[in-house]
């Protein structure tokens, strides 16, 4: 009988250590992908993609709404990131960085998980060229987990300015207390200042060194995802997708975040 007893409470401790365990563990996928504007590709074939993978989230790039573009005539009038969200199966949220013939030109989010709030800022452009922006919301995950997850679009032509839009980033999620993941497309290498000096110094590198673009050979590395606290997050696996639906390789990465 002793033993039994002894057996019991072992069993219980155990049950009790590991439900606590799963609590304080957070596993996620995460996706980073610059689509051209659903230039090489349906939306479809596109959605369609990015399901294959189930993903949590997914950071996007130059995505279209509604507008007329002569380089894209099949996505003309379409709201991209609707049907892309509605096709996946996911929630979708939109930023628009400009006004383009008829609708707007952006970034977008997909989640599995709903938003408690979702806001976006525009990014610090001394040079006056394109508007660039950071779109973040915070999502409800199961019972009692949040997250922020963000997406952006750096400078495509100065260096300088792209250090800025990644300093005012770091310095803005520097005041939340709960993990952070942002993915996007960088337009910076990863021996950048940028990148080696604001984001792998600041924030956890939740990619590998896989290239990204152009897409056909890949022959640079522009687009990550990072995390934060520095501290908690590990890499399970990291993969630039080869695939043409796109001029960019799409980043798909597995995270684990212990809690503190």
């Amino acid at each position: 009988m002793r033993k039994s007893k002894i057996l019991f409470f072992v069993v219980i401790m155990l049950f009790e250590w590991s439900i606590m365990n799963a609590q304080d563990t957070l596993r996620l996928r995460v996706m980073t992908y610059n689509i051209r504007f659903g230039e090489l590709a349906t939306v479809d074939r596109l959605a369609e993609h990015i399901k294959s993978f189930k993903p949590d989230f997914v950071a996007l790039e130059e995505v279209d709404v509604n507008t007329d573009r002569s380089l894209a005539p099949h996505q003309n009038g379409r709201n991209i990131i609707s049907e892309l969200a509605g096709k996946s199966n996911m929630f979708g949220l939109y930023g628009k960085t400009i006004n383009f013939n008829k609708g707007y030109y952006g970034i977008a989010i997909l989640s599995r998980y709903p938003y408690i709030h979702v806001n976006k800022l525009n990014l610090p452009n001394p040079q006056g060229t394109e508007p660039r922006v950071l779109l973040e919301a915070l999502f409800e995950i199961g019972e009692a987990d949040t997250i922020i997850f963000a997406a952006t679009h750096l400078d495509v032509k100065d260096e300088k300015t792209r250090r800025l839009q990644a300093e005012y980033i770091t310095d803005y999620f520097k005041k939340f207390s709960c993990p952070v993941i942002i993915g996007g497309d960088f337009n910076a290498k990863p021996d950048s200042e940028t990148i080696k000096g604001i984001m792998s110094s600041n924030w956890f590198d939740a990619t590998d060194s896989s290239l990204t673009f152009p897409a056909r050979e890949p022959k640079i590395k522009i687009d990550y995802i990072f995390a934060r606290p520095e501290k908690g997050w590990s890499l399970i696996k990291s993969q630039a997708v080869r695939s043409e639906l796109s001029d960019h390789s799409p980043i798909i990465s597995d995270l684990e975040y212990v809690k503190k």
